[in-house]
């Protein structure tokens, strides 16, 4: 039974930040069907989405503390990240949009553009991630352009739900200033996520060259020293 213990013990350990990004996803989903089916708990919504903050630092700082970074918790932590920022944008804007309502509509309208902008390319960094881990033909590191949108994204959600807490609990009219800082964080992020988006894409022709290279050295090898033996 001891040993028993001290296995699970030792699992826990090791799998700790994963573990960690996983609880990631369930606050995540926790705090969409929260948005969907409750969406007067405002306040109740900006403390899961903290914590799910929270457990994007917690994860990366610990597996790199107990040195257990692996390719598939790299995976796993792009995928918590997207669950989390993707659904939690398009609900801002497609539930909570009205709180911009009195506000003028080419500015709201560009705000939306740039919040769908961003979903748009964080879908193909999900889908590239998870189709060269999946095919193992790719090892996509995270990059500091990556991490750069990632903040941002957190930055609009957080600003967003501040001025949702302002509207509904403290019956705050919307500040147009904060409408501003949402627009020009997403279009810091939007640029960010290009950035990082060219980067996996040089990764990717750089590591398939060095890939072609091997195999092409291989290949003369093999044929030099068949040539050796016909000698």
């Amino acid at each position: 039974m001891e040993e028993f213990i001290k296995n699970i013990k030792q699992k826990l350990l090791e799998n700790l930040a994963n573990l960690i990004t996983f609880l990631r996803l369930f606050i995540s989903i926790w705090l969409l069907i929260t948005a969907w089916c409750n969406p007067e708990q405002i306040i109740f919504m900006a403390v899961l989405a903290g914590s799910a903050i929270l457990t994007d630092f917690l994860d990366g700082k610990i597996a790199r503390e107990l040195k257990k970074t692996s390719k598939f918790g790299a995976a796993l932590d792009q995928l918590g990240d997207k669950v989390f920022v993707m659904p939690s944008l398009g609900i801002l804007v497609c539930k909570y949009g009205w709180v911009m309502n009195t506000l003028d509509s080419k500015l709201v309208n560009f705000v939306k553009a740039l919040v769908v902008l961003l979903i748009f390319i964080e879908f193909l960094q999900l889908i590239a991630w998870w189709i060269f881990f999946l095919g193992k033909k790719f090892q996509a590191q995270s990059n500091k352009w990556a991490k750069a949108k990632t903040f941002g994204a957190f930055g609009v959600i957080i600003i967003w739900l501040i001025m949702l807490i302002l509207e509904i609990e403290f019956k705050k009219p919307v500040i147009q200033s904060l409408i501003y800082l949402i627009a020009f964080t997403l279009i810091i992020t939007d640029i960010l996520a290009f950035f990082a988006l060219n980067t996996y894409y040089h990764d990717y022709v750089e590591q398939t060259k060095t890939k072609k290279d091997i195999k092409e050295r291989k290949r003369q090898k093999i044929s030099t020293k068949n040539k050796s033996r016909e000698e």
